[in-house]
């Protein structure tokens, strides 16, 4: 008889496939390890790295510790002090369970295991792959140390596909920055190698995220409580005037419990949206609700969660938001008391004898905002760059003086026009009028379509170009020429340095891109603390974009900087940010030479149809295509 080809897995092999989904990156296992200790009931947790947490990642915490009976079973697979039956999988009161992800860490990696509680019990015991090679009695403060090295040692395919050092140090902070702040009441100490990077001290929500993000967007953010239908949503949300808010400035907790949702971002987004597109929020936001209206286990490392009722979570985080920028309204709204401007007019008719005389429905309106430009920082060009714009324009009211006030017979309406709300338009004296023949417009070679596209016309038709893709795709390519080539773009110096305060996410970004910073032309100092001033920008940048597009480039390396290792994708990473936030944004008026700059030189470029990310740049539609339109 044939023998079955199905067979039982060994425990090595189960343990490693277990190990991959729940440890992915050195980021996962310090996750888990920090959120046993807080179930431990530490008040201060210390986590060290070395090498993006690949060679060392030590997690010391002052909790409660393991006596030798724990201390033997914490590395097995399938063992908790905190899950008695199936029923606790769905209701949430810890962060998980000692035991839960430390035999995954211990299956891939050298693990050691240093723990004791107030009763004097200590010990330790070393693993590797999973086996344990040496237990000894020592000495120890309350609390258990994990020290993991030469993490993913054993499958070496996943070392391999792990990002740079600097990178998986990103993601490592993230972790330490997001469980921190939903614990402001632990102290939480972070390292890298010798250096010490982040220290939170206890006390309150406002104080945590002031270490964590920065003590300037802090100081304003609004505090959100707001209960509806059973969930309670509270926290701080930014007003509705900041501009600086970040994507990974946007935390979400469920009972203290960092997790993630876009539906739950998207709330938050669209909370925001009737404030204009300006607006990018920045929020803290903490959940409560009944245990099974929602479910953390769907995501192995416990990354996602899953709600019974999406569309009412969606609706009360939305509302808990504008809840909170009505009471700030509110706040900040004078009240006028009237009551001395009205002394003596005791009837109702001497409130009439004392308006004006003026027909029902004639009412003078006010008159329109006059539009006076703004002043243009003008800026040195150099070769090859495309010429900078001016400011927009910004609004400045004016009143004009009142107007004699028309009687009935001097007022017409002309039926043939369309009337601007509360406008009358006399007729008399015009009436006879030979209109002025119109002049003709002549357009030029390339114009703008509401500020945001080029359209112009060649031998074959007509081009609409993408004016942001357009010069994301020039700059794109002369910032990756400079970088590969070692040169640097022309800079200014600035006369008075502008300061900027930086969180710590961005501080460490900043650091990884230092020297690639100043091949682009920022020169940027440290001032103190986590202030840090700007010395010289590119020269075709305007000193009014210098501070956001500093921020800006140092957030989508934030986002796109935690990638491979190699040089090569690096320095397009840098080069595909840099282009981003530099370029021409929808809404930027173009003077129209420097419309023909554009389209000039993004002709010059090897790949002139597409963006850095892939976008398209220009369509062209043909004499043909039109004449179709228009069934010519």
């Amino acid at each position: 008889m044939k023998s079955a080809e199905i067979h039982v897995l060994s425990d090595e092999i189960i343990n490693k496939i277990a190990a991959g989904e729940v440890i992915e990156r050195p980021a996962s296992a310090v996750k888990e390890l920090i959120e046993n200790a807080i179930d431990a009931g530490a008040t201060r947790i210390q986590v060290a790295i070395e090498e993006g947490g690949k060679k060392k990642i030590q997690v010391i915490d002052n909790g409660k510790g393991m006596n030798a009976a724990d201390l033997d079973l914490c590395y097995l697979r399938h063992t908790t002090s905190k899950l008695f039956s199936a029923d606790d999988l769905f209701h949430l009161h810890t962060n998980g369970f000692r035991g839960e992800a430390v035999a995954s860490i211990a299956a891939v990696s050298k693990l050691t295991i240093t723990s004791a509680t107030d009763e004097g019990d200590s010990g330790r015991i070393k693993l590797e792959g999973g086996n344990v090679v040496e237990k000894q009695d020592v000495q120890a403060s309350r609390g258990t140390t994990f020290l993991v090295e030469d993490l993913f040692y054993n499958t070496p395919v996943r070392r391999t596909f792990l990002s740079s050092d600097t990178a998986e140090g990103t993601r490592i902070f993230d972790v330490v920055l997001k469980t921190a702040i939903a614990h402001p009441e632990i102290r939480f100490d972070y390292k890298v190698g010798d250096k010490t990077v982040f220290t939170g001290i206890p006390g309150e929500l406002r104080n945590r995220i002031a270490e964590a993000i920065g003590s300037k967007i802090a100081k304003v953010l609004l505090p959100v409580d707001y209960t509806e239908a059973g969930v309670h949503v509270w926290g701080y949300v930014s007003p509705t005037t900041e501009t600086n808010g970040k994507r990974n400035h946007q935390f979400l907790f469920i009972r203290n419990r960092p997790i993630e949702s876009k539906m739950v971002s998207k709330a938050v987004q669209q909370a925001y949206e009737p404030y204009g597109a300006g607006c990018k929020p920045v929020s803290v936001l903490f959940l409560d609700m009944p245990d099974m209206e929602f479910d953390v286990n769907v995501h192995p490392a416990k990354r996602e969660v899953r709600f019974a009722n999406q569309n009412l979570v969606f609706l009360v985080v939305s509302h808990a938001i504008r809840d909170t920028f009505t009471k700030d309204m509110e706040a900040k709204s004078p009240l006028i008391d009237l009551s001395d401007e009205i002394t003596g007019l005791d009837k109702v008719s001497d409130l009439q004898d004392s308006a004006p005389k003026v027909p029902y429905g004639f009412e003078e309106p006010l008159s329109k905002p006059a539009i006076t430009p703004a002043p243009s920082f003008t800026t040195k060009e150099s070769s090859g760059d495309i010429p900078e714009m001016s400011n927009r324009p910004t609004a400045s009211f004016t009143f004009d003086k009142p107007r004699k006030t028309a009687s009935f017979n001097d007022l017409a309406q002309d039926l043939f026009s369309t009337p601007e709300a509360g406008k009358v338009i006399s007729l008399e004296g015009h009436v006879n009028e030979t209109p002025e023949p119109a002049t003709q417009w002549v357009p030029p070679t390339f114009f703008q379509i509401a500020n945001t596209y080029i359209a112009g016309d060649d031998s074959s038709g007509l081009l609409v170009i993408d004016q942001h893709a357009a010069h994301s795709r020039v700059l794109y390519e002369q910032a990756l020429d400079t970088l590969r080539n070692g040169s640097a773009l022309d800079s200014q110096e600035l006369l008075f340095p502008e300061l900027l305060e930086l969180s710590k996410l961005e501080v460490e970004a900043l650091k990884s891109v230092e020297d690639q910073f100043k091949h682009l032309g920022f020169y940027i100092e440290h001032f103190g603390g986590e202030t840090y001033q700007i010395r010289a920008i590119p020269s075709a940048l305007p000193l009014s974009r210098a501070i956001k597009a500093v921020k800006d480039f140092l957030d989508s390396i934030g986002d796109e900087g935690k990638g491979e290792g190699d040089m090569v994708k690096i320095q397009d990473t840098i080069a595909k940010a840099w282009a981003s936030t530099n370029a021409y944004q929808a809404g930027d008026k173009l003077k129209p030479e420097e419309m023909a700059a554009l389209v000039s030189q993004l002709m010059l470029t090897e790949e002139p149809l597409k963006s850095p990310y892939g976008h398209p740049t220009l369509l062209q539609f043909t004499l043909d295509e039109l004449a179709k339109k228009f069934k010519r």
